[in-house]
């Protein structure tokens, strides 16, 4: 070799198995990293030319990715992964004066925009580190300038009645552009909701007619408070109804006073939500995320 004293370092996912030398890794699992890691070494690796291997989680090396965009280099995953395993490997190499370290940057960021560079999905799968969760969560606190649900300005809410038809409830929502409609009941108090798309697969299919009851196939709320432990809330929102009993789901509270950071969370895993007074009583209005894009539009042209 022309430089006898250069040791190279190669870089995979945490459980990839192409630094075992052809040994397939039985833990071996899909890893978020593109581009980088195998299963097992691939022949064409000549393993005698790589001096070691170091193994990179997906959460650091996304948020490795991230500093790197932040710092000016428009850098992906994998880069992410060279440059914290570069990193690594001179905090444990003990490195003499005049040594250096070059880490070569193989991808873009170009190419994701609905990952890398998506707060949402970066979040949806835990791979910020606790610095940049804080400047994310002090970020969207200041977007919204403590900002609240009355802010935005809402319509009174338009509901049916647990006894009105389901063809009343299907032309109510088509004829005011709805997608989903709350449902009252005693005391006009809310209990659940019908979506349009439901409500016409079960007409269509034969489930359902248009004189039978909504409250055969609304989707009920279970309780008033917020989301149980471990409660699926990725289920909650406007989702579909596909069965013929009523469908039951957790009540998340939302009153005109929620913050809009907090109103931002919530459609982290559902698509609309109900507000209501603080006892759950009435419902005063219903609100998505293109209300929440329409006020921050409004307020960056003020």
């Amino acid at each position: 070799a022309q430089r006898p004293s250069l040791k190279v370092v190669g870089v995979e996912p945490s459980n990839s198995a192409i630094g075992e030398q052809n040994i397939a890794n039985p833990l071996a699992r899909r890893w978020l990293c593109e581009d980088i890691g195998r299963a097992y070494a691939p022949r064409a690796l000549s393993a005698g030319s790589v001096d070691m291997w170091i193994q990179v989680s997906d959460n650091v090396a996304y948020s490795m990715a991230r500093r790197l965009i932040q710092g000016g280099i428009f850098a992906g995953p994998s880069a992410g992964a060279s440059v914290a395993a570069a990193r690594m490997y001179a905090m444990s190499a003990s490195l003499q004066q005049g040594q250096r370290v070059v880490v070569i940057i193989g991808d873009t960021a170009r190419n994701y925009g609905d990952t890398l560079l998506s707060d949402d999905w970066m979040l949806a799968h835990d791979l910020l580190d606790s610095r940049m969760l804080d400047e994310l969560q002090r970020k969207q606190h200041d977007q919204y300038r403590a900002a609240s649900i009355e802010d935005l300005q809402l319509p009174a809410a338009v509901t049916v009645s647990e006894q009105d038809s389901m063809g009343v409830a299907i032309s109510l929502m088509a004829e005011n552009d709805f997608s989903q409609v709350p449902v009252t009941g005693s005391g006009r108090r809310l209990i659940g909701y019908l979506t349009l798309s439901a409500a016409q697969t079960l007409i269509d299919n034969g489930t359902a007619t248009r004189s039978m009851p909504v409250k055969l196939f609304m989707l009920r709320f279970a309780g008033r408070a917020t989301l149980a432990p471990g409660a699926d809330s990725r289920q909650s929102g406007a989702a579909a109804i596909a069965s013929t009993t009523s469908a039951r789901k957790q009540y998340w509270l939302i009153t005109p006073e929620t913050p809009l950071s907090e109103l931002a969370r919530f459609f982290e895993t559902h698509s609309v939500a109900f507000v209501t007074d603080a006892s759950r009583k009435f419902c005063l209005g219903i609100a998505t995320k293109q209300d929440l894009i329409t006020f921050l539009a409004r307020r960056h042209t003020l």
